[in-house]
């Protein structure tokens, strides 16, 4: 039989635009910790998704402190490690990414080597927008898979892209089979995708979603991911995937719309070798502005639930 999916979310409020960071309320984490006790129900501990970005070598003191303090925590967390050198660095960032493994390997339940980077119009928001992010990826995995065999490290090692959408003009699938070989191709125990139909792109009506949703996870399965190497017994993850409200963006559309992704995600979890969804984000950075970037989360500023976090919490229940 096919596993149910694993469900992870973001749990604080922020969100990294191409403005730079859409901050509001500091974050409560008693209440944080109520709110995610009861999306998580009875069922299977949610996975908790979290972020340290590597500014260059000169930040590797500090991204070290970080994680550390995230592993202290004792939850195993999704943790992400963001390229964000403005020079390049690429053999200092995969001696830290290997660093990382081999000293906090058996901390976390997932390590996942760059985020984005196949996205430069985001500014510093995605690692695409960094020089040499493409060689960060097909060298920083292999680089973390070598030093999880050496220390006996139990993390998932993966990455996570944005959807390409025309394959004609972008080659980037193509340069990571031709940099990374199949070196790359065997190393990642997860191939991650970030999904946000609806928010940018096209307008979809809800009716649009699932289609929508399984040409992009099929495109990433069957097209890029072959293109690369990647062999269908790596099994993807939704690793991001929200819909802001707002203006011209009702809370109980942002209901609708998760619900259509979430199941289709489900519906097509054997076939293609899906495994996780995880939510961006649990609360609001500022409830009061416009921008889409401040309002992507299932609970206002003010922890208080919209609609959708209560449609996520019966389809974890059911789903889970």
């Amino acid at each position: 039989m096919t596993a149910p999916l694993v469900f992870g979310v973001f749990p604080l409020a922020m969100a990294a635009g191409p403005d730079g960071l859409a901050v509001g309320p500091p974050d409560d984490y008693a209440a944080i910790g109520r709110a995610l006790a009861e999306l998580q129900g009875d069922g299977r501990p949610l996975l908790p998704r979290m972020y340290v970005p590597w500014y260059g070598p000169a930040s590797t003191a500090t991204a070290h402190g970080q994680i550390a303090q995230l592993a202290a925590i004792g939850v195993p967390l999704d943790l992400v490690l963001c390229y964000r050198d403005q020079g390049g660095d690429v053999p200092a960032w995969v001696s830290f990414v290997s660093q990382v493994v081999t000293r906090h390997g058996r901390d976390f339940a997932a390590l996942q080597i760059t985020g984005e980077p196949n996205l430069a119009s985001a500014g510093a928001a995605a690692d695409g927008a960094f020089p040499g992010a493409l060689e960060a990826l097909v060298r920083g995995v292999p680089a973390a898979a070598a030093a999880k065999r050496e220390s006996g490290a139990t993390a998932a090692i993966g990455f996570a892209v944005v959807p390409v959408f025309d394959p004609a003009t972008d080659r980037f699938w193509a340069e990571v089979r031709d940099t990374g070989g199949a070196e790359f191709a065997a190393a990642p125990d997860y191939a991650g995708i970030d999904l946000y139909p609806d928010v940018f792109g096209p307008p979809l009506s809800p009716d649009e979603l699932p289609a929508a949703v399984e040409r992009l996870l099929r495109d990433f399965r069957e097209r890029d991911l072959a293109t690369a190497g990647v062999p269908a017994s790596v099994p993807i993850r939704v690793c991001e995937n929200g819909w802001p409200t707002g203006p011209g963006r009702p809370e109980e559309r942002q209901a609708v719309v998760l619900e259509r992704v979430v199941r289709t995600v489900h519906a097509l979890r054997a076939e293609l070798n899906v495994t996780h969804w995880e939510l961006f984000t649990l609360r609001d950075a500022d409830s009061s502005k416009d921008d889409l970037f401040h309002r992507f989360g299932v609970l206002r500023d003010d922890y208080s639930p919209k609609p959708a976090f209560h449609t996520l919490r019966r389809l974890i229940a059911e789903l889970g």
